[in-house]
């Protein structure tokens, strides 16, 4: 990471810092700058890549951007992260800006989707990419069926068209994705907190139109809720009041739904006159949901039981983290949040990412694109590890 606000400056200073804590040649720079780089980020991103004798190098601008040591909100950053990979084949693409999302032929292709695919990251432009008509074409997208392992984010770094910088070795581009596939010795391991806890039971859809919910087991969204208000102790009620989330299962063959079993998705409105319910998402008949809850405290705790998991596996050897930025100060009282709780429970690992305008991550065996959610991706050796 470099603070310093001119853009040549920093990107030597991080290809510096760089070269003294790598050992071995280098395969894959991630790099992120904050909107402050904006106009030479290109450049930023070549000169790192060039310290390197020309790896594979992916990056975006953002709003903010982060390593395991600070969450440089609001200020100047340039943050990387540079990985040598033996065993691994790395294999960038890009994909234009086009209001319609290509077919699965042209995806695996671009891709490099084949035999021994770890997974994928992926930069996006939100004003350029059909984000939500992709994301189901990458779930049935490998050879023989099943789902494309990614994460990513969407840049941050602009509030208009044409103007988030997306690199890819060396050259820019302000429109579509840019992305990297990791192939072989490697296994990529998702961490998506989307920090809400469920309130009340698990429901069924029973009638549903488009994106309204108009019946749940039977009755109408509007009296359950009613229902559901009464019996809630004061601190659910306080924040039921803040906002409200629906929660939809991904895999409804489970015999349990827990933490990690459902996508959280905004509700967006309550007709008072028909008591149905409409949703940021498109949900379907006989659906599994449940209402949830979000705040500080269970966004918190949603992130350390997660890391807790990740405890019980291989100590990772790097890590990529798209928060929203939505959080960070915005939610939490302490600056730092979510990288302080990473390293509290993973140790000193390299990590850099960036605060998205939306974040990639797979629930079950799908990924989707959320919100107010933080996403982590740690990379470890598929392999044994040498005595």
């Amino acid at each position: 990471m470099s603070g310093h606000l001119d853009t040549r400056t920093a990107a030597t200073e991080v290809a510096e810092i760089l070269h003294e804590r790598l050992s071995g040649p280098c395969h894959l720079v991630m790099v992120f700058g904050s909107y402050h780089h904006r106009a030479a980020f290109g450049d930023a991103s070549a000169l790192i890549r060039d310290a390197f004798d020309g790896p594979t190098t992916v990056g975006c601008t953002a709003e903010s951007v982060l390593d395991l040591e600070d969450e440089r909100e609001g200020v100047a950053g340039l943050s990387a992260l540079a990985l040598h990979l033996p065993g691994v084949a790395v294999h960038p693409w890009s994909l234009a800006g086009s209001p319609k999302a290509p077919d699965a032929a042209s995806v695996r292709k671009t891709l490099s989707i084949g035999q021994g695919l770890a997974g994928a990251v992926m930069l996006a432009d939100p004003f350029s990419t059909p984000i939500q008509n992709l994301l189901p074409v990458l779930a049935d997208c490998r050879d023989g069926g099943g789902p494309v392992p990614l994460a990513g984010g969407m840049a941050s770094g602009a509030n208009q068209p044409g103007v988030n910088v997306l690199a890819l070795d060396g050259e820019v581009q302000h429109h579509g994705a840019v992305g990297v596939s990791l192939s072989g010795d490697l296994r990529m391991d998702f961490v998506v907190s989307q920090g809400c806890r469920p309130i009340g039971e698990p429901l069924i859809i029973t009638a549903a139109r488009e994106n309204v919910i108009t019946e749940l087991g039977g009755r109408k969204p509007q009296a359950i809720l009613q229902d559901l208000a009464q019996r809630l102790s004061d601190r659910e009620r306080a924040l039921l009041g803040k906002g409200l989330f629906i929660g939809l299962v991904i895999d409804e063959y489970k015999d349990r739904f827990g933490r990690g079993d459902f996508l959280i998705r905004n509700i967006l409105a309550l007709d008072r006159n028909n008591g149905s319910l409409a949703i940021g998402d498109i949900p379907r008949v006989g659906q599994t949901v449940q209402f949830h809850v979000r705040d500080a405290d269970t966004a918190t705790e949603d992130l350390q039981l997660l890391l807790d998991a990740e405890q019980l596996k291989d100590p990772p050897l790097a890590g990529l983290l798209f928060t929203c930025n939505g959080r960070g100060m915005n939610l939490f009282d302490e600056p730092n949040h979510d990288v302080l709780a990473i390293r509290n429970r993973l140790g000193d690992l390299p990590l850099a990412g960036f605060f998205a305008a939306g974040e990639i991550g797979p629930i079950g065996e799908r990924s989707f694109v959320h919100g107010h959610t933080a996403s982590l991706v740690l990379l470890r050796r598929a392999s044994p590890a040498e005595p």
